[in-house]
């Protein structure tokens, strides 16, 4: 009797090519999928440049993806982003969730977590410094300085790109080496500052213009981004072009290496964290109650104050019909759509009129939760007490960062 051999299942074809992922990359000298495997890299901005760095780190292997973008997909993306397809226009998807699941398909090996959300609040510290790399894919100097204060401040290199026309530019911020705030301008700096100003995150982070662009330059600059994010996993931070900006044309086909701005003194960017205590009982979730009378009990302080790193607004005043209501929402959370809700003349503006930036025992809202006031998981808060500052982190929201 002639026995016929099944075909292996699925199941068994997957497991297969799981296991030979990389077996190719594996030739080249010094190459280790161990460290891609457990590496963690965050990718801010997923257009057309955050597209060609997440499909490199895909296919590199790479083990674990943070994605964060607000925007949603258009058709005027699909020229540029080979993660994107004509369905993925439809219904407003995030550019976050379709890459997530683009991702997945090319390469299940590859866990990936995403933030649909404002990087100016809505990452958390924790999240920062559990990552190995940062790459920002951004067009805008807003986001820019906040990845870099961040970064900063969390000890975390950070790779920026940007593209435009047929022409990209690259550079690596490495604290105490290199630094993207010291480069800046007195006119970028009241760019930015503008910028801040917008009561809306589209706005805030909108470009003044569309930049016109190529698949071309987006690939080479999002190459050259995971190139140097690699020798940051594997530990070859004496190789990276840290403290020197790279240009590209790709015009007349000219490349242009040269130093970056030398750091400043009083830069506000500057500012590190050390010796961060890691509250267990604490998350996002607790109280302004809760959270003070942690701080109480762990330093012995009877009025902790608790900085929260940005402004909570308390009070505003329709300013045309003079209605003053309570309110209490994150600076940066406080979007047209919402002051919609408080205008009795149409288009009217809102004043602020009270607001904070630090919550103790006479903050009037001592039941609410510290996400109301925006403050997001895994954050680490700035605790005042006995004359000294102290870095806390919100560690009871540790299960928030999962890699699906």
């Amino acid at each position: 009797m002639e026995h016929k051999t099944s075909p292996p299942s699925k199941i068994t074809v997957e497991a297969s090519v799981i296991k030979q992922w990389d077996a190719t990359f594996k030739i080249i000298p010094g190459w280790d999928s161990n460290k891609l495997a457990q590496a963690k890299v965050m990718v801010v901005g997923a257009g057309a440049l955050g597209n060609e760095v997440l499909k490199n780190l895909t296919l590199l292997n790479v083990g674990h993806l943070f994605i964060v973008d607000f925007d949603t997909v258009e058709y005027a993306n699909l020229c540029r982003s080979i993660l994107f397809r004509e369905p993925d226009c439809i219904g407003a998807q995030h550019k976050c969730d379709v890459a997530a699941r683009r991702i997945r398909e090319i390469n299940p090996n590859v866990k990936v977590q995403t933030l649909r959300g404002d990087i100016l609040i809505d990452v958390g510290l924790g999240i920062f410094r559990r990552m190995d790399v940062v790459i920002g894919c951004l067009d805008n100097r807003l986001a820019r300085l906040f990845i870099n204060r961040y970064c900063y401040k969390t000890n975390r290199v950070w790779i920026d790109g940007a593209i435009e026309n047929l022409a990209g530019q690259l550079d690596v911020y490495k604290p105490n080496i290199s630094c993207y705030e010291c480069q800046l301008t007195d006119v970028e700096h009241a760019m930015i500052r503008y910028r801040l100003g917008c009561p809306d995150i589209a706005q805030r982070n909108a470009a003044l213009g569309k930049i016109a662009t190529t698949p071309i330059s987006s690939s080479i600059i999002g190459a050259m981004q995971t190139q140097e994010a690699l020798k940051v996993i594997y530990g070859n931070d004496h190789q990276l072009i840290a403290g020197e900006h790279f240009a590209y044309e790709g015009m007349n086909f000219m490349t242009l290496k040269y130093p970056q701005e030398t750091l400043q003194e009083d830069c506000a960017s500057h500012s590190t964290m050390e010796n961060i205590i890691e509250a267990k009982e604490m998350s996002h979730h607790s109280t302004v109650q809760g959270i003070l009378d942690w701080a109480s009990g762990y330093f012995n302080e009877e009025n902790p104050i608790v900085h929260l790193g940005h402004d909570v607004v308390l009070e505003i005043t329709t300013k045309e019909s003079g209605v003053t209501y309570p309110i209490l929402i994150a600076k940066l959370h406080l979007s047209d759509q919402i002051a919609q809700q408080y205008r009795k003349i149409p288009g009217e503006d809102i004043v602020i009129n009270e607001f904070t930036a630090k919550i103790h025992r006479g903050f009037p809202y001592q039941d609410a939760k510290l996400s109301t006031l925006g403050v997001p998981p895994l954050q680490i808060l700035t605790v005042e007490a006995k004359g000294q500052y102290h870095f806390v982190e919100l560690n009871g929201d540790e299960p928030y960062l999962h890699f699906t």
